[in-house]
């Protein structure tokens, strides 16, 4: 076990200036799991400029961050078998100098967690060791499949983050939701709430194909909200087929 009894302040540098909070601080808390990060920075033992601060914070050159007391595992390295590497590396399906995207398939997380030994990123990192650096540009659910990028050095997260933020880059997403759509609703706007926090949610729809029972829809969503588009097509009267949260269950089993 890796101790460390006393908090200590790091001085962001010009490497990691507009890197999100928790990706700093699992550059740092090596060995920890993700879970425990997320912990100390929600109940305020991480600090940034002596202030409480989200995962999510951009940190600037020269903030000071306070990493409270931790402890840490040196044998945390999850065991990632020979044939979990082989398929990793066949759903790759492009790759150059700064970006791979990946095809993720459903059931395979991105990040590990208290019941997931290994994630995507875990994956990669191990067989792509002579990176600059592996980061997820961005994440899907676990039981969701789709196009993922992960980037292979500082400049191109940069870069690609910023196109996002500018609105340069389109996550179009494909579900088959319960009954018949109403060609009509082309976007609507709904408020969702997470943590006793509401905040405005606006999903953009077409109608791909009709179904007996069932529609395939293409989203674009507006606001990036926790869960969204789920959450939308649930309270919009549609469940997306096969979701156990949000969905009908009686319809899933049907499926």
């Amino acid at each position: 076990m890796i101790v460390n009894n006393k908090a200590q302040k790091v001085i962001v540098n010009s490497g990691n200036d507009g890197q999100r909070l928790d990706n700093f601080l699992m550059s740092i808390i090596k060995n920890t799991p993700r879970s425990h990060v997320y912990k100390l920075i929600r109940t305020g033992q991480v600090r940034v400029n002596s202030s409480r601060s989200q995962p999510s914070t951009r940190l600037k050159i020269n903030d000071i961050v306070r990493i409270p007391p931790f402890t840490a595992s040196e044998e945390l390295k999850p065991e990632i078998s020979d044939e979990m590497i082989k398929k990793t590396l066949e759903n790759i399906i492009y790759e150059d100098e700064s970006v791979i995207v990946f095809n993720k398939p459903a059931s395979f997380a991105v990040h590990s967690g208290s019941n997931i030994g290994y994630g995507l990123i875990d994956v990669l990192r191990l067989v792509k060791s002579e990176c600059e650096r592996i980061d997820l540009l961005h994440r899907l659910d676990k039981d969701t499949s789709g196009c993922i990028i992960i980037t292979k050095t500082l400049f191109a997260l940069r870069e690609l983050q910023k196109q996002i933020v500018n609105n340069k880059l389109d996550k179009k997403y494909i579900c088959l939701v319960n009954g018949l759509w109403d060609k009509n609703i082309k976007m609507s706007e709904v408020e969702l709430t997470r943590n006793n926090k509401t905040s405005n949610a606006i999903s953009e729809f077409k109608v791909l194909d009709y179904f007996e029972n069932s529609t395939l829809l293409e989203v674009n969503i507006i606001t990036g909200r926790y869960h969204q588009i789920r959450k939308h097509c649930a309270l919009l009267g549609h469940p997306i087929i096969g979701d156990e949260k949000y969905g009908d269950f009686t319809i899933n089993k049907v499926y």
